[in-house]
């Protein structure tokens, strides 16, 4: 297991989100829940969700309403973080991300699901590289793709793939998605794409990627956090991916 060292800040990793995502979310579930296994408190930060009263997410802890922990479950933490997003937006990348970190610290790993114009202004001056969860199919294939020409188009920041197949399905789908993603990133956006594939139903892919996760993770580093607001326990239960 990767060692964090001692005043070590959390490590945050992008995921870049998609309207018609669906069992990409799983997918992400899986990969949070396999971190939280290895012994990484986990914080799911979906963007693509907005905070509300009964889900109150990261704007209030931004606000200092309320505070974030690890789930005493050991269950990965998710919560919706549209508007809290969109206030660290206002900032500077660097600056954004220390706020960010000032917050989440209770956490050892932070999993950014959110687009990937957010993406690349949150983390441009940032030494990561955001997952694109591809998955077989022609569909799934130009979301993916899509998503590849967005970052390139605002950002300089590499992308790695991972095309995940339902349990018992044919590896070679997988392996012609992989393919096709790197012929079009090669021809038509002049970049080297790296990814892999990886079967949903096999427990140590899934582990293998989510520890190659964190070595494609950010490090954050923020200040000096002293005494927290008083916790509240419905800002650190959400599901992922429910209707919003």
């Amino acid at each position: 297991m990767l060692g964090f060292a001692a005043g070590q800040g959390p490590r945050l990793l992008p995921v870049l989100s998609h309207p018609e995502a669906t069992m990409e979310l799983e997918v992400l579930w899986q990969l949070a829940m396999q971190l939280q296994q290895q012994g990484y408190p986990v914080l799911v930060l979906d963007a693509t969700a907005e905070e509300q009263a009964q889900e109150p997410g990261l704007a209030p802890w931004l606000a200092r309403q309320a505070s974030p922990r690890s789930d005493d479950m050991g269950m990965p933490t998710v919560v919706p973080a549209a508007r809290g997003l969109a206030q660290l937006m206002d900032g500077e990348g660097a600056a954004a991300v220390q706020a960010l970190a000032d917050v989440v610290h209770p956490f050892a790993v932070v999993l950014l699901y959110a687009t990937a114009p957010t993406v690349a202004a949150l983390m441009r001056d940032q030494a990561v590289t955001p997952l694109i969860i591809a998955t077989p199919g022609e569909a799934a294939l130009l979301r993916s793709y899509s998503l590849l020409k967005q970052m390139a188009a605002c950002s300089s920041l590499p992308c790695t793939v991972a095309v995940v197949q339902a349990p018992g399905s044919r590896r070679d789908g997988g392996e012609r998605v992989l393919q096709a993603l790197r012929r079009g990133s090669a021809q038509w956006l002049g970049t080297r794409l790296r990814g892999g594939v990886v079967n949903a139903g096999d427990e140590a892919e899934l582990g293998a990627l989510a520890l190659q996760l964190l070595e494609n993770a950010c490090t954050m580093a923020g200040r000096e956090v002293g005494t927290a607001p008083a916790y509240s326990p419905g800002a650190t239960r959400y599901h992922l991916g429910q209707p919003h």
